[in-house]
């Protein structure tokens, strides 16, 4: 054989791993994709059952991302979003880490697709994570639902169930119920912001 044909022999096995490689990324990404169109429809009927149930609840969604408002009463109001992540990589957080795979495990196969959440109680970073797996199984952690776990393919009783969790949690930071609660805060305040409207530093407890 000469250095031509070994030369395109050799590329020839690269572009086949490659091609599983890049198939089995695409896998897991739709995987995700498609337990993350599950969860926000599961949370879009939470908040039907919500505004049913007294409060005021909205959930929108725009392509890859789910904007979830919930209102207790007037000027009482917290909101969730979630999105949809590009692209998967290796879980190198333990929590939510697939049991089978390690930190050290870099093969396509073990990778997840993640879907993150964001609230205005939590600042700018997210509060809420998502990983899901190639094989259907999901974790997450965060704010609002402290460890879970489940299936892409659970049935939708079990699905919604832990989407009613979500609101729920959301519900107790805006009434500050379930665990949640205010402290007076010990910072300045003076006549002038009592006059202009300015709330009083408070301490807010998290549910957990």
């Amino acid at each position: 054989m000469g250095f031509e044909e070994s030369v395109l022999a050799r590329l020839g096995r690269y572009r086949e791993e490659a091609d599983r490689s890049l198939e089995t990324q695409r896998g897991i990404w739709k995987t995700t994709r498609r337990f993350s169109e599950r969860l926000f429809g599961g949370l879009e009927y939470s908040a039907a059952l919500g505004r049913r149930a007294g409060f005021g609840m909205e959930a929108e969604r725009a392509r890859n991302i789910l904007v979830l408002r919930v209102e207790a009463a007037p000027r009482t109001e917290t909101r969730l979003t979630l999105g949809l992540t590009n692209g998967v990589a290796a879980e190198t957080d333990e929590d939510l880490m697939h049991e089978e795979l390690s930190r050290y495990s870099l093969d396509p196969s073990g990778y997840s697709g993640r879907i993150l959440g964001w609230s205005e109680e939590a600042g700018e970073e997210p509060c809420q994570t998502f990983a899901v797996y190639g094989d259907g199984s999901w974790k997450t952690k965060g704010l609002f639902v402290t460890k879970a776990r489940g299936r892409v393919d659970d049935a939708d009783e079990i699905l919604n169930g832990f989407c009613l969790r979500i609101v729920g949690r959301l519900v107790d930071v805006v009434a500050m119920t379930g665990g949640t609660g205010r402290r007076w805060g010990t910072g300045s305040y003076t006549l002038p912001d009592l006059l202009s409207g300015v709330e009083h530093p408070m301490k807010v407890r998290r549910p957990k």
